[in-house]
């Protein structure tokens, strides 16, 4: 199949695998003091307010979206989480979350009716994922799932047949985190980048660059450490200082060696990315158990709460939408 530049290709989709996704990301979400815990990312170690400023020399091409307004700050919520759909040790090897919630965004929507008026960018800290699409995730997902032997049927298939997956896996657990306030953060997924009507856009992946970089020394035995360190450090960091991110956009230049489709395909990076906006989390007192941290576990963070003009694209942004909607009709249900 020839690739094209910034297209991608929903005739891929297997619905059975879409409807097998849902069911098992559903059956897995559990009370958690009383509220349903979310189907992934459950765990927050952190919700805080933010400013996300655009640049003031975005280039003409990139200027879509919120990016069409050179200089303007937005008002923002981030929420930082674990990505696992249980609660575990923060010293547990799992990807870190973090969730960028702008707010009052006025403009067409992805989604036809939709009558949100946010635009959320969703990162983790590693540049892909370990599953190339829907189908091989929700396989993965199917195995962990068995009774009693899910975890050990799983790992098995990955150490047997799928050794680039768990390199992923492997590279993804192994990461040691000291602050959430000092790492990088990447999308994984593609996002449409352009009008909000027409075919002519770009295909472009969205990463975060800590100001604040390895400030903190690592532990030797995180396994040692608080339940709750990264929450910890995060408030400590906060306490006295704020913390600047760069937010950049990569545009694919290369259909072929920049999947829209296989997202654990890193992107090249001859194509540089190009930083359009800043987030600034102000100094503030984090509350772990405040009125803002019950505010985010309230609110839905979902990549689809967006303009047309960052239209999620990719097979697992499609399998996204239907997982991330079942996840908060059953969370609005309970």
């Amino acid at each position: 199949m020839k690739r094209e530049l910034g297209r991608e290709y929903p005739e891929l989709d297997d619905p059975k695998v879409f409807e097998h996704m849902v069911g098992l990301t559903v059956a897995r979400m559990e009370p958690v003091c009383g509220h349903l815990r979310r189907g992934q990312h459950a765990k927050a170690t952190g919700c805080v307010t933010a400013e996300f400023r655009i640049a003031n020399d975005v280039p003409p091409e990139l200027r879509y979206g919120v990016f069409s307004q050179p200089g303007r700050t937005f008002s923002a919520l981030v929420r930082f989480s674990n990505s696992q759909s249980t609660f575990e040790k923060d010293g547990v090897g799992t990807a870190r979350g973090l969730a960028i919630k702008l707010l009052d965004v006025a403009g067409t929507r992805a989604i036809s009716g939709d009558g949100d008026t946010t635009q959320d960018f969703l990162m983790i800290d590693h540049p892909v994922f370990p599953f190339p699409d829907p189908k091989a995730y929700s396989e993965t997902i199917g195995r962990k799932n068995i009774p009693l032997i899910g975890d050990l049927v799983a790992a098995a298939h990955l150490i047997l047949l799928e050794r680039d997956e768990l390199k992923i896996v492997k590279e993804i657990k192994g990461k040691r985190v000291a602050s959430p306030l000092e790492i990088k953060y990447w999308s994984g997924t593609p996002f449409r980048l352009g009008p909000a009507t027409g075919d002519a856009a770009y295909a472009v992946k969205y990463s975060v660059a800590s100001h604040q970089a390895e400030r903190t020394t690592l532990s030797d035995r995180p396994e040692d450490l608080p339940d709750d360190y990264i929450t910890r450090a995060l408030t400590a960091g906060l306490a006295t200082g704020e913390a600047v991110f760069d937010f950049r956009v990569q545009v694919q230049n290369d259909a072929d060696a920049m999947p829209v489709e296989d997202v654990s395909v890193e992107w090249r990076e001859d194509s540089k990315p190009v930083t359009v906006a800043t987030l600034r989390i102000p100094t503030q007192n984090v509350e772990a158990a405040g009125e803002l941290a019950a505010k985010c576990e309230a609110l839905s963070f979902n990549p689809w709460h967006a303009l047309a003009e960052h239209r999620p694209i990719g097979g697992m942004n499609r399998l996204r939408k239907a997982v991330y909607q079942a996840s908060v009709d059953k969370r609005a249900s309970h």
